[in-house]
């Protein structure tokens, strides 16, 4: 397999060689592999890169496995919506016993002259023992638990940005610190109320504004105010502003920082409890 065989071409009438090679077997074959992994290669370019493979029969071209795409996205898209409509259908069911009236269920069919309501929903067991669980003063379904009042309010954010430094009562900060956003210096309310209090010193102003259910919200180091004491506001009014560090140019080289506090019935309580920064 490794010996060399000499192999030529020579001219047929005067028998002179022109052309010869030296070469084994095994270099034979190593010629042959070499020339089929080079053609496997050139295939596989071939493959990824044009479009040759819509061309041969029975295989999927690109367009129509996009139009496959297509179809499986708008089956799951209709899925979706059919499953939204139940879920709705659910929470008017639910609303509606809870306002002592029976759930419908609103098909409704033509006749030759009306249009009336076809079936109707009758009330089960169930449905008592849901309003009786929501009815209750307590409980996991109750809504008139305490804990549904308070745990579950939301305001919207005083400023644009990101907490710089979070609520820890163990170590004296009662509130967050919230850097604003590039250019972001307008504070604003974080739900209806009534402003209560404006203290500080010129360029590091404070505003109190009182809720309902007991709440207080309280914006420090203001650079300017907008309100007046006594004056009602509503959820995402402008009520000051804060300034950042600015070069002789103009530029901002710091973001501006508000200092935030959230009370409720004179306890301080943790913003992002109610806030989502």
């Amino acid at each position: 397999m490794v010996d060399k065989r000499r192999l030529s071409m020579r001219d047929r009438s005067s028998g002179d060689e022109f052309w010869h090679v030296s070469i084994s077997p095994l270099g034979l074959w190593g010629v042959v592999a070499a020339l089929l992994l080079l053609l496997a290669g050139i295939l596989l370019l071939l493959m990824a890169y044009t479009s040759v493979l819509d061309i041969l029969p029975g295989y999927r071209s690109y367009s129509q496995r996009i139009h496959d795409s297509l179809v499986e996205s708008v089956m799951r898209v209709d899925s979706m919506e059919r499953k939204i409509a139940v879920m709705l259908d659910y929470n008017d069911a639910v609303a509606t016993i809870m306002n002592n009236n029976t759930p419908t269920l609103h098909s409704t069919v033509m006749t030759d002259t009306i249009r009336y309501d076809k079936s109707r929903i009758l009330p089960t067991r169930a449905d008592s023992l849901l309003r009786q669980a929501m009815e209750a003063e307590h409980g996991e379904y109750s809504l008139r638990s305490q804990r549904i009042g308070t745990e579950t309010a939301v305001f919207s954010t005083p400023l644009a940005g990101s907490l710089g430094r979070r609520f820890d009562p163990s170590h004296g900060e009662y509130g967050v610190a919230i850097l604003g956003l590039e250019d972001q210096e307008s504070v604003a309310a974080i739900e209806n109320g009534t402003v209560i209090c404006i203290s500080g010193e010129p360029g590091s102003r404070e505003v109190a504004v009182q809720h309902a259910n007991g709440y207080t919200s309280i914006y420090r180091n203001l650079s300017q105010t907008l309100v007046r004491k006594g004056q009602p506001v509503r959820s995402g009014e402008i009520i000051g502003n804060i300034d950042s560090e600015r070069n002789d140019e103009g530029t901002a080289t710091s973001r501006a920082m508000l200092e935030f506090e959230l009370w409720r019935e004179g306890t301080a309580t943790d913003p992002e409890k109610y806030i989502q920064f």
